[in-house]
């Protein structure tokens, strides 16, 4: 099995904040997890995610039972608590199988940002 990487910042601005744009994203995804059934996504360089945005990502990429095991890498506190809120939202979608658990760091400085966000 091999992992693929998507780039969110190759795909969409810095700052996500339409439903449009979650959509793109996800058919970016769902189009990788026909070849890998592992893919990173790196949020390097993405400084804000909106509710609206995270509440149609989730929604997207669950709607259906395509099994794409994915991975959150680079991203800001704030996003992760975003991704997290969104899903634990959720009653009349299926849930998050996925969790948010592997987390990478390219940077020392990162790492320090999230341990010292609890």
């Amino acid at each position: 099995m091999f992992t693929s990487e998507i780039k969110v910042t190759d795909i969409l601005p810095s700052t996500l904040d339409t439903r449009e744009s979650a959509t793109r994203l996800v058919n970016v995804i769902k189009e990788e997890g026909k070849i890998n059934s592992k893919i990173e996504i790196n949020f390097s360089g993405t400084i804000f995610m909106s509710r609206s945005f995270a509440d149609q990502f989730h929604k997207d990429l669950y709607v259906d039972e395509q099994d794409i095991d994915i991975d959150i890498k680079n991203a800001s506190f704030d996003i992760i608590s975003m991704l997290r809120a969104v899903s634990n939202t959720q009653t009349k979608r299926k849930a998050i199988t996925t969790s948010y658990k592997t987390l990478v760091f390219n940077s020392i400085s990162k790492l320090e940002d999230f341990s010292l966000s609890w």
